[in-house]
């Protein structure tokens, strides 16, 4: 394999993954809308988020154990129903009660979910490397990378963790390399494809 069929090669998976345009721009254009809102709005204090995390978490949990007594009314009681809620239902009161604990462990979340985002998109644009949109996918990767860290060193500090900015800027970095992904999908033919 010589190096000029590797962009065709690229291009032609880029091509077989079956991608379609649509739905990709449309998850691509809720990503940049939700990054725009979460720059601009204002910074929740932890307390605030900690404790409305923990509400609707026992929210949640209230809402489980509610089907599992109308399952258990029509004779079809599920055990796994029961104890996702109570766990939920227990969690929340904890996390309402503790908003530290709670802001604590959005702030795992997010980061946990920073960190996948990126390594998923590290994983595709080394997959696609020597296409056109591989560098789109990586700068993306680099700046779910780069927030993961600025918040990870964040999370356990006394101040009031300033998580709008790099979460929004990820938030868009994704959207664009949606946006291109899924123009490089649409503009390279597939072999099912004529």
């Amino acid at each position: 394999m010589t190096t000029r069929a590797l962009p065709q090669w690229s291009d032609g998976l880029v091509g077989d993954l079956g991608v379609r345009p649509r739905p990709v721009f449309l998850a691509a254009l809720a990503f940049i809308l939700v990054g725009a809102v979460v720059i601009t709005a204002p910074d929740p204090s932890g307390v605030v988020l900690g404790g409305t995390s923990g509400w609707m978490l026992w929210f949640a949990g209230m809402t489980i154990l509610a089907f599992w007594l109308l399952l258990l009314l029509g004779g079809r009681p599920l055990r796994g129903l029961l104890i996702a809620g109570a766990v939920a239902a227990a969690s929340g009161a904890f996390l309402f009660y503790n908003p530290r604990t709670g802001a604590a462990a959005i702030g795992i979340l997010l980061i946990s979910t920073l960190v996948m985002d990126g390594g998923l998109q590290l994983a595709l644009a080394l997959k696609l490397r020597p296409a056109g949109v591989w560098r789109w996918l990586f700068a993306s990767a680099l700046a779910s990378a780069i927030a993961a860290i600025a918040l990870s060193s964040e999370i356990f500090s006394s101040a009031a963790p300033s998580w709008g900015p790099l979460v929004g800027a990820a938030l868009i970095s994704s959207g664009l390399a949606l946006v291109l992904f899924g123009r490089t999908a649409l503009l390279t033919p597939s072999p099912g494809r004529s």
